[in-house]
């Protein structure tokens, strides 16, 4: 008897209390088995109106961070099957119409599937990001692709929050040992890099608005200063010093 595969969304939450609702009232329930919401100590009503929805909800006695809350909510997905986990954000953010496409791209081979904002269709300027940040993210996005080479050089965003990733990939990298801030998006991506993992992307409408539309200067300085170091992590494990996010795990 083949087992069918499992394929769990994980709402990774902070204060989603205004957009939690309508999220889960036009995401698409019928592409999933399981959805679990993790909720980080939010301020406001996020965990109690998931609980009223019905969503399977875990609420942490701490805030733990955006890195910190997704390894929480990656290792409870696995804890229970998940084959195919789908990380998304309930605030709306990006536009679940594009799981049925990442989850193709895991069908035809894909271990790793992200988000593309930077298409002709997705162009995050048409929906509300800062130019700004967009000039950014798109520098730092053509530095860090000429450093880690292949594949990475095939994606066009690494800095986005939609991911879809499957049990295989995360069974290669040790994503525990990831920062509990915002790098655990670009550590893992380095980490897949370094395994040589096949990654895909697919194009993510977005809606940027309020705090949004871009990080505050200081964020901005701080995050990109951390991708950097990574990347220097990255070198050295290419020369064959140990680095800890890049052992085996």
């Amino acid at each position: 008897m083949i087992n069918k595969i499992k394929i769990f969304a994980i709402y990774i939450s902070y204060n989603a209390e205004k957009t939690l609702t309508e999220f889960y009232e036009n995401f698409p329930k019928e592409l999933v088995d399981e959805i679990i919401l993790i909720d980080d100590c939010s301020q406001d009503n996020t965990f109690k109106i998931a609980k009223d929805l019905g969503i399977k909800s875990y609420q942490n006695p701490k805030n733990l961070g955006y890195g910190g809350n997704l390894k929480r909510g990656i290792s409870i997905a696995l804890e229970q099957g998940a084959d195919i986990i789908i990380d998304i954000h309930p605030d709306g953010e990006y536009n679940p119409s594009v799981i049925p496409i990442a989850l193709e791209k895991v069908s035809n081979g894909a271990e790793f599937v992200l988000g593309n904002r930077f298409t002709d269709e997705t162009n995050p300027l048409h929906s509300g990001m800062f130019l700004w940040k967009y000039i950014g993210l798109k520098i730092l996005n053509s530095v860090e692709k000429l450093i880690l080479g292949r594949p990475a050089t095939g994606i066009d965003d690494l800095h986005q929050g939609f991911r879809v990733y499957t049990k295989k990939f995360l069974g290669k990298v040790n994503y525990l040992r990831n920062s509990d801030n915002y790098l655990f998006s670009f550590e893992i991506v380095a980490q897949a890099v370094s395994k040589n993992i096949s990654i895909a992307q697919v194009p993510v409408k977005t809606k940027y608005v309020g705090s949004k539309r871009g990080a505050s200067l200081k964020h901005c300085i701080v995050y990109t200063t951390g991708t950097f170091k990574i990347l220097i992590l990255f070198i050295l494990s290419r020369l064959g010093r140990r680095i800890e996010i890049f052992e085996d795990s």
